[in-house]
C-alpha cells in the first residue's frame, strides 16, 4: 500500500471535539463525577486542546481522556482517532505504525487492548428471529510471535492443509456463529471444538425455541430439533450435495446457510489483512469484524466501545 502522511490532514480541534463528545456524552467530568463549571479556566493548556483541570471540590486534576484507556497517553487527538479507525478497517498493525509514526510493538499492544474492549463490550444477547442459520468455518491461526525452542513442538507450517474438520490443537480453530436473517444480527465465537457440548449450547443461547434453524448435515446439530427449534438441514456432502432446499413446495429454495457462507468471506478477508493472527488473540479479531458487522458507521456509541470498558459506557 501507498504510506503518506495522514496526520497532517487531520485538524486537531476536530479529533479533540469528536473525542470529548464520544468519551463524555453528558459533559466533562472529573473522575468522582463532579460537572465541569462552564466559566473554570484549565489547570494545564500546555498540550491544548487537551487542557487539565483541577476539580473546585474534589481536587482531582483530569482532562478528556481521564478514565479511557488513553489516561497517560501524551499522544495527539488525531494519532488516537487515526489508531481507531485503522483499527477499525482491519489495517495491519505494521502498515498502521509505520504510517502514523509509532512503534510497533506499542501499538501491537494498544490494538489487543482496543480489540479486548470490543469483544468485552459485545455480550450475549438471543437473537429474535424466527428465521436463523448457524454454521462454522475453520481458520488456519498458529502461535504467532510466540517462539518454539522445542524442536518436539515446531510452529505451524504455512498453507496448514491437514485434512478433517478442524480444531484448537491442530491449529485450525473453528470460528461458530448464528445470523438472524429479519435482523441481519450476527454472533461469533472462536471455539476449541466443534462438537454437540460446544455447538448445542452456543445455538441454543442466542436463538429463540419457536425459530426456524437451518444448518448443514454436521451430526453436532442433530438433536436442536428437540429443543423447540423447527431444524431442517442441507447437505453439503454426500450424494445429496444441495444447497438450499425448498421444504413447503413453494418454489422458493428457503433452506440453506448462505447467509453465514457469505459471511465467513468476509471474515476470511478481513482476517487475510493480517498475513496470519494467533489463536492467542483470534477471538479478538473475530469480535472486531462482528462489531463492525452490528454497527456498520463509526457512532458514538461504536467508538466509545473501542476506548472505556463496558461497565462505564452507560456513564
Amino acid at each position: 500500500m501507498l504510506r503518506f502522511p495522514v496526520v497532517d490532514l487531520l485538524d486537531e480541534q476536530r479529533c479533540h471535539d469528536l473525542l470529548l463528545r464520544v468519551l463524555h456524552p453528558a459533559g466533562l467530568r472529573c473522575p468522582r463525577g463532579h460537572a465541569l463549571p462552564p466559566d473554570q479556566a484549565p489547570h494545564d493548556r500546555h498540550r491544548a486542546p487537551i487542557f487539565d483541570y483541577r476539580c473546585r471540590e474534589c481536587g482531582s486534576v483530569y482532562n478528556l481522556f481521564t478514565g479511557s484507556i488513553w489516561t497517560r497517553s501524551r499522544l495527539r487527538c488525531s494519532k488516537i482517532v487515526l489508531i481507531l479507525r485503522g483499527i477499525a478497517h482491519g489495517v495491519p498493525t505494521i502498515h498502521l505504525a509505520e504510517e502514523l509514526e509509532l512503534d510497533r510493538s506499542h501499538l501491537l499492544r494498544r490494538r489487543h487492548q482496543i480489540q479486548g474492549l470490543i469483544e468485552e463490550g459485545l455480550f450475549p444477547s438471543v437473537l429474535s428471529d424466527l428465521i436463523t442459520e448457524a454454521d462454522e468455518m475453520y481458520q488456519n491461526a498458529g502461535e504467532k510471535g510466540i517462539p518454539h525452542r522445542d524442536p518436539n513442538d515446531p510452529p505451524r507450517r504455512r498453507a496448514n492443509s491437514r485434512r478433517g474438520r478442524g480444531s484448537w490443537n491442530n491449529d485450525r480453530p473453528a470460528v461458530v456463529g448464528v445470523a438472524g436473517r429479519e435482523s441481519q444480527s450476527l454472533h461469533l465465537r472462536v471455539c476449541r471444538r466443534t462438537d454437540r457440548e460446544t455447538l448445542e449450547p452456543f445455538v441454543e443461547a442466542h436463538t429463540v425455541p419457536s425459530c426456524h434453524l437451518y444448518t448443514d448435515e454436521w451430526r453436532a446439530y442433530g438433536r436442536l430439533g428437540r429443543t423447540g427449534r423447527v431444524h431442517m438441514r442441507v447437505y453439503h456432502a454426500g450424494p445429496k450435495r444441495d444447497w438450499a432446499v425448498d421444504a413447503d413446495g413453494d418454489g422458493i429454495r428457503e433452506v440453506h446457510c448462505n447467509t453465514l457462507e457469505g459471511l465467513w468471506t468476509g471474515l476470511r478477508n478481513h482476517l487475510r489483512m493480517f498475513r496470519g493472527v494467533s489463536k492467542k488473540y483470534l477471538n479478538q479479531y473475530v469480535a472486531v469484524f462482528e462489531w463492525a458487522y452490528r454497527f456498520r458507521w463509526a457512532t458514538d456509541e461504536a467508538l466509545r466501545m473501542m476506548l472505556i470498558p463496558s461497565t462505564s459506557n452507560t456513564t
